[in-house]
C-alpha cells in the first residue's frame, strides 16, 4: 500500500507572531555553531502553545479537562468542507453527510493571508450554532485554517467552549487545505502535540494521509 502525506501544518521561525495581545511566538536561540564549536545546538527560548500551527486540548477551557499530553492518539478519516462565509454557520454542514468521529476539515483560503494585518483581525470562525450542530453529529475532531475557531474579538469564547466542553479537540492555523480539496480519495488526517503535561495546547505538524492501494 502507497501513502501519499500532505502536510497542512505552517512553517515556524525564530520571532514569529502569534495571537495579537500573547508573547511572541517563538525565539530560537544558537547556543553553538560549527564554526566555533564544530556543531549546531540551539534552543528554545520562547514558544507559545498556541504559536503557530496547533492543537486545543479540553483543559484550554475546562479547569479539570483533558490536557495534550494525555489526548488519545488518533488517526481521523477526514472530510475537507470548503466555508466562504465569514461566520460560518450550520448550512456549511448541510451536505456534508455523516460527520460521527471524522475530523471535520474546514476549508476557507485564509492562510492566503499569512503574516499580513488582516490574517488574524478579519478571520473567519464558527458560529455557536455551527458548534453545536458539530457537537450533535458527534465528530472527533475540528480544523480551521484560520487562527482561532471564534472571532477576534470574542471575549466569552463560545465555541471554544462549546467543542471543548464536550471533549472535541481542534486544530487552528492549518494551511493547504485547497490543495487537499482537490486531490482524490478519502483523507486521514493526523495532528500529533508534543507530549506536555498540563499544557492546555501545543504546536503540532498537521498532515494528512492518503491510503492507496499499489
Amino acid at each position: 500500500m502507497a501513502v501519499r502525506i500532505i502536510d497542512l501544518t505552517r512553517e515556524m521561525r525564530d520571532g514569529m507572531e502569534t495571537y495579537p495581545g500573547d508573547v511572541v511566538g517563538m525565539r530560537l536561540d544558537r547556543l553553538a555553531r560549527p564554526e566555533a564549536h564544530g556543531f549546531n545546538l540551539s534552543r528554545f527560548a520562547k514558544l507559545s502553545s498556541h504559536c503557530g500551527t496547533h492543537l486545543d486540548a479540553p483543559l484550554h477551557f475546562v479547569s479539570d479537562g483533558t490536557d495534550v499530553a494525555s489526548l488519545p492518539l488518533r488517526l481521523f478519516p477526514a472530510v475537507v468542507l470548503p466555508a466562504q462565509k465569514k461566520a460560518i454557520g450550520p448550512e456549511a454542514f448541510s451536505q456534508a453527510g455523516p460527520l460521527a468521529g471524522r475530523a471535520v476539515l474546514l476549508y476557507t483560503g485564509w492562510d492566503a493571508r499569512l503574516e499580513t494585518p488582516t490574517y488574524y483581525r478579519d478571520a473567519p470562525f464558527l458560529t455557536p450554532e455551527a458548534a453545536r450542530l458539530l457537537v450533535e453529529k458527534g465528530v472527533g475532531l475540528v480544523g480551521i485554517d484560520s487562527p482561532s475557531v471564534d472571532p477576534f474579538d470574542s471575549r466569552d469564547y463560545p465555541v471554544h467552549r462549546t467543542l471543548l466542553g464536550t471533549g472535541i479537540p481542534f486544530v487552528e492555523g492549518l494551511v493547504r487545505l485547497g490543495e487537499l480539496a482537490r486531490q482524490p480519495g478519502m483523507p486521514y488526517f493526523l495532528a500529533l502535540p508534543l507530549k506536555v503535561k498540563g499544557a492546555e495546547a501545543s504546536p503540532v505538524r498537521a498532515v494528512a494521509l492518503f491510503l492507496d492501494a499499489e
